[in-house]
């Protein structure tokens, strides 16, 4: 957990700069005084006696952006979440463009349990145009990983986590955090749980992965399954290595693994898939591509492995329903518009394959983008 109102501070000037303050009208003699009260009441570690403060201005002067800036923070740091979420919704509407106002309103929220809110604002605080300072940006982003395990997903959590280690490796509970989203938990858990071992094994050959140390990352895996050979995803991500590293047969084994250990999901057995489509294994592709489909019938992936199938066996007329049913559920995916640029090419049909390429280069620029 981030400490809690330990960032104005550092980004004030940053903020003075940031906000769009021209337009604003000049406070009156008892505005002015009551902010150098707020001011000195702040500075003297009066906590409350400042939120009253701000609260009696900014009732008067409504407008002033960096008023509701240094009360939601004084509220946040109270721990009245409730009300500094408050501060900082209006703060983003009257500083709409700055990112500032919805990281600590995303931050407000997550600290409410109100995780879909807390997501969408923290994502569009990280996804504005406008930087912010590595004292918002890095708690905004470690909190925006934990929304996603919240939400269930934990790929999701591992992208916002890796991105956060490139930026502060050491940043506090990130280890643990990596671990929990390798496992695909929903928290991460409390330093006493018997789980929390295997979370920081996971942590650990996360983090070789990360700085390129493989040989340590599959020890850790290596004794992450001796201790938790029934814990879900462990063989998952073991295998995960294995396959980047090309041992396709040593990560089939480990896939084959987690489908008992973990026999609700869908996942090892695209894997699976994968592998077997690497392996020109056209009908071993489809077969797996069947059996995840039979645990999560809505995944695009089922259909583009079972497409890719018939198109190692170059039988394009089948290839083309799965593929577009992969289409309709993943629009924006450049791999399965390849594909399909493959397949009409193959049929002749031009047209539709020039449309798909059109598409194909449309998906590139976007996932392509940081």
């Amino acid at each position: 957990m981030v400490s809690h109102g330990k960032w104005a501070p550092s980004i004030a000037a940053w903020l003075l700069i940031s906000f769009s303050l021209g337009a604003q009208v000049q406070p009156s003699p008892s505005v002015s005084r009551l902010r150098h009260e707020a001011a000195r009441a702040e500075a003297g570690g009066d906590t409350e006696k400042a939120i009253r403060l701000y609260a009696q201005i900014l009732a008067k002067t409504p407008e002033w952006t960096e008023g509701w800036w240094a009360y939601g923070n004084l509220l946040y740091g109270a721990r009245r979440f409730a009300d500094a979420a408050q501060a900082f919704g209006r703060l983003t509407r009257l500083a709409p463009d700055n990112p500032l106002g919805f990281a600590m309103l995303g931050l407000c929220e997550y600290e409410q349990g109100d995780w879909n809110n807390s997501g969408f604002h923290l994502n569009k605080s990280l996804g504005g145009k406008k930087a912010m300072p590595a004292s918002i940006t890095q708690p905004a982003t470690y909190h925006l990983g934990l929304v996603l395990m919240r939400q269930g997903n934990g790929a999701g959590a591992l992208v916002a986590f890796k991105a956060l280690f490139l930026q502060a490796p050491d940043y506090p509970g990130l280890s643990s955090a990596l671990g929990s989203a390798q496992l695909n938990l929903e928290e991460v858990p409390a330093v006493d749980s018997p789980l929390f071992p295997a979370v920081r094994m996971a942590g650990e050959a996360a983090i070789a992965i990360l700085q390129n140390r493989k040989k340590d990352a599959e020890d850790a895996y290596r004794a992450l399954i001796a201790q938790f050979p029934e814990q879900p995803f462990v063989h998952l991500d073991r295998g995960m290595l294995l396959e980047d590293e090309h041992r396709d047969e040593e990560a089939s084994a480990e896939f084959l693994a987690e489908t008992k250990t973990n026999p609700d999901s869908a996942v090892p057995w695209l894997w699976l898939g994968r592998v077997a489509l690497e392996r020109r294994d056209a009908a071993g592709a489809r077969a797996d591509a069947l059996q995840a489909r039979k645990l999560n019938p809505d995944d695009a992936l089922s259909f583009l492995i079972e497409g890719r199938g018939f198109m190692l066996d170059r039988r394009w007329e089948e290839a083309l329903g799965p593929l577009r049913e992969a289409e309709r559920r993943a629009p924006q995916s450049s791999e399965i518009h390849y594909a399909l640029v493959s397949v009409y090419t193959a049929l002749h049909r031009n047209s539709d394959a020039e449309q798909e390429r059109e598409l194909f280069l449309q998906t590139s620029k976007s996932e392509d983008k940081p």
